[in-house]
């Protein structure tokens, strides 16, 4: 990555990667050497591939993996202990405590929760003097839901919300201002699990320190799950949302498939793909000498796998920079295999209601800046926009 960071267009830089080679050595900010798959067929490969680990405890050398240096966007491999960051038994006991309490099932129940919320939240986008589909709509949408799913105290939200998001985008993570963060984040956990241990809720949070006091999980990996379940409901759905929404504003014909059950599904499938909500996935390393595609990656190498580049991989994906809701063929968007995303189907679900709602309510909405002009945050994690400015007033499509 080259340039200005909020401008960086990942879609081409990683389609003129993918044209070189699908599987490739990079140099990553910070120099740290990597192996980047931007192939779909490669990317699928990598993501079942026993020999590609999540946990870098794992590796042979401690050399090996990161080397001791921290980097930009490797939180969730390097922070606590979870889905993220383990394999094998460990992965399959942590998703069986917490596969269920968010199944299909559990996504339908907060429907109503999720509807409710988008109209408080359009509401107050109509008294704004400047709404902004980031600041206004989306982020606050995903912090809501995720802080009643697990059971946060409304007046933890903000603070839990700063703290998540500086730890997400820190570009220096052992810099003293993010540790003093890591600090009180993990103070700010431990006082919401205390709290939660005293009086029991319904929510997900005193589900898992039940599964917590009956052995199922440690007290380390309750704070890590805890913290993974936040960290991962606010930054991808920020990110759908935001840009599943400008998406839909740059092709108007979009919009009246929100209105379809199978239509919405799949334009939202399609959204996924396009906008890849977690650019890259977190990172693999190496445990042996290994052959991935073409190429042979060594052992103890770190590989991330471009979801953004595989889900626009035009021979997976025809007329790939295009929404096509009639495509045939599952995106990457939530991973694959034994690390799909467990809260997939809450993700979608929101991201159908919630656009829905949008422009129900806004018929005309529309840019209120020249799209060239927004920016982005983050790298590879949490990769969305900044602010995006809208126009409410218009009503019909002559005004776009």
């Amino acid at each position: 990555m080259t340039g200005d960071p909020t401008r960086w267009d990942a879609s081409t830089a990683f389609r003129n990667l993918r044209e070189q080679a699908p599987v490739q050595q990079v140099v990553l900010p910070g120099d740290l050497v990597a192996w980047l798959v931007t192939g779909a067929a490669e990317a699928r490969q990598a993501m079942v591939d026993a020999r590609l680990a999540y946990d870098m405890r794992r590796l042979p050398d401690a050399r090996m993996g990161f080397g001791g240096r921290r980097c930009p966007d490797d939180i969730f491999s390097a922070e606590g202990r979870h889905l993220l960051n383990s394999d094998g038994a460990d992965h399959h006991r942590l998703r069986t405590v917490l596969a269920p309490l968010l199944s299909r099932t559990a996504a339908r129940q907060w429907k109503p929760f999720v509807t409710q919320t988008c109209t408080e939240l359009l509401n107050g986008m109509v008294a704004a003097e400047r709404p902004d589909l980031v600041v206004d709509y989306a982020r606050p949408l995903a912090v809501r839901v995720a802080t009643a799913l697990l059971g946060i105290p409304d007046e933890l939200q903000h603070r839990l919300t700063v703290l998540t998001l500086a730890m997400i985008n820190a570009a220096a993570p052992e810099a003293p201002a993010i540790r003093r963060h890591r600090t009180e984040l993990l103070g700010l956990w431990a006082r919401i699990i205390g709290e939660k241990r005293r009086s029991p809720g319904d929510d997900v949070l005193t589900r898992l320190t039940v599964a917590q006091s009956q052995g199922c999980l440690s007290a380390q990996e309750l704070v890590s799950v805890a913290w993974g379940l936040f960290s991962g409901a606010i930054t991808p759905t920020t990110a759908l949302i935001a840009s599943g929404a400008v998406e839909i504003m740059r092709s108007p014909e979009l919009r009246p498939l929100l209105h379809g059950g199978t239509d919405r599904d799949r334009l939202t499938g399609e959204l996924l793909r396009l906008i890849s909500p977690f650019p890259v996935a977190t990172w693999r390393f190496a445990l042996q000498d290994m052959s991935l595609g073409n190429t042979v990656i060594p052992q103890g190498a770190v590989v991330l796998v471009a979801l953004a580049a595989a889900n626009r991989d035009p021979a997976a994906f025809p007329e790939p920079d295009t929404a096509r809701p009639d495509r045939v063929g599952g995106h990457l968007a939530f991973g694959l295999g034994a690390h799909y995303c467990p809260g997939a189907p809450l993700a979608r679900m929101q991201a159908a209601v919630a656009l829905t709602a949008l422009f129900d309510r806004f018929p005309g909405l529309r840019l209120a800046t020249p799209e060239v002009e927004l920016r982005r945050q983050g790298v590879l994690v949490d990769r969305c926009y900044e602010h995006v400015p809208v126009c409410t007033s218009a009503t019909t499509a002559a005004d776009l």
